[in-house]
């Protein structure tokens, strides 16, 4: 049996990430909902366009996979992203069965316009944080994201992380 001990300050950041996270979801939900139109992107447009951006070119599989959609609403919104110039689909040089789909310069100015328009949005319910405050949040998340980026690539959340119990 593996025991897990947690402090009392790592339970409390815990339970905070878990308020935070789904607050955050709400209110991006509610601002791509809000902004569509505007700004020419779907929510799911925006996850694919970021994960393009941080990952590089992927199989649909992949992108489908990541954002926890469908093979089926993945095409579609991979169709409206190639359709408006913001992605591409070519063949995978490793398989040629598989397309990969790559975001195109316009696809990540378009990502960048989104992402000014969200920070600016999100900008307000900042205001009564001082900048030093910021600056510490800032590099705190940024280690937290760090630190959980390198177990996730590590299999430390992943499905197929095998689990033992006593």
């Amino acid at each position: 049996m593996r025991l897990i001990i947690t402090s009392n300050a790592s339970a409390e950041a815990a339970a905070e990430l878990a308020v935070l996270g789904s607050r955050l979801t709400r209110i991006a939900h509610r601002f791509a909902k809000a902004r569509e139109a505007s700004l020419g992107l779907t929510q799911p447009e925006y996850r694919t366009l970021r994960a393009l951006r941080r990952r590089g070119p992927r199989r649909m599989k992949d992108l489908a996979d990541w954002q926890l959609l469908s093979s089926q609403t993945m095409s579609q919104t991979v169709d409206r992203l190639v359709v408006a110039g913001l992605t591409t689909r070519t063949e995978d040089p490793e398989d040629r069965r598989h397309l990969l789909i790559e975001a195109t310069a316009a696809g990540l100015e378009s990502l960048a316009a989104y992402e000014a328009a969200f920070v600016e949005y999100l900008e307000g319910a900042l205001d009564e944080l001082g900048e030093s405050e910021l600056a510490d949040i800032a590099q705190s998340l940024s280690r937290l994201n760090g630190a959980i980026s390198a177990k996730r690539e590590a299999g430390y959340f992943g499905t197929r992380r095998r689990v033992v119990h006593a």
